[in-house]
């Protein structure tokens, strides 16, 4: 394989892309989606314009799903199962909750506000951690594979950006921290 992986450093899905890259010989590019120029030159690359993009030789492959998945068919990972994937689908959706509240943020929109979409995140989050909390309880997340890896990624970058406190959630908390002695995990933390 010859890997390029395009995306943010800090970014909970391209940093699971990472640590499924732990030990594969790839190259990391990073792009500034907050430079307007980057951010074009950027969308030569992948008409979705959304992190992260790999490039396998002549394969170029969007969003982190499908290159998760692809990964795990090339380095031949286990397959995951529903339960895990039904994971990731909570993790994510706190991620893009979060992602959303944090760009209106950025771009001085006021979040606050009762209006639905914001209402809409700031109910999703803690519906969702909740559900998550419990799925950790019961070791979901005991075990090194994609969910845990997400997880990890949106646990360690929302706490990177300020963005949540996750001191309601001890089940949660453990659960990450089976896994942060692992090389990979500190290797990627955000910064």
């Amino acid at each position: 394989m010859s890997i390029v992986l395009y995306g943010s450093s800090p970014s909970p899905y391209v940093r699971r892309v990472r640590m499924l890259l732990d030990r594969v010989d790839y190259r990391f590019e990073a792009v500034d989606v907050y430079d307007d120029d980057k951010r074009s030159a950027y969308s030569a690359i992948t008409p979705i314009r959304k992190l992260p993009v790999l490039m396998d030789g002549e394969k170029t492959i969007f969003d982190s799903h499908v290159i998760c998945e692809y990964l795990r068919r090339e380095l031949g990972l286990p397959e995951w199962s529903f339960e895990q994937l039904n994971l990731v689908s909570a993790v994510d959706a706190v991620n893009d909750a979060l992602i959303i509240m944090f760009l209106a943020t950025r771009s001085g929109i006021e979040t606050s506000d009762d209006k639905l979409m914001f209402k809409l995140q700031r109910e999703r989050i803690p519906i969702s951690l909740n559900w998550l909390e419990e799925q950790a309880k019961a070791g979901g997340f005991d075990e090194w594979h994609i969910a845990t890896i997400a997880l990890i990624s949106l646990m360690d970058w929302a706490e990177f950006r300020g963005l949540y406190d996750f001191s309601e959630y001890p089940a949660l908390l453990e659960a990450r921290n089976l896994h942060q002695e692992r090389a990979i995990v500190r290797e990627t933390y955000p910064q």
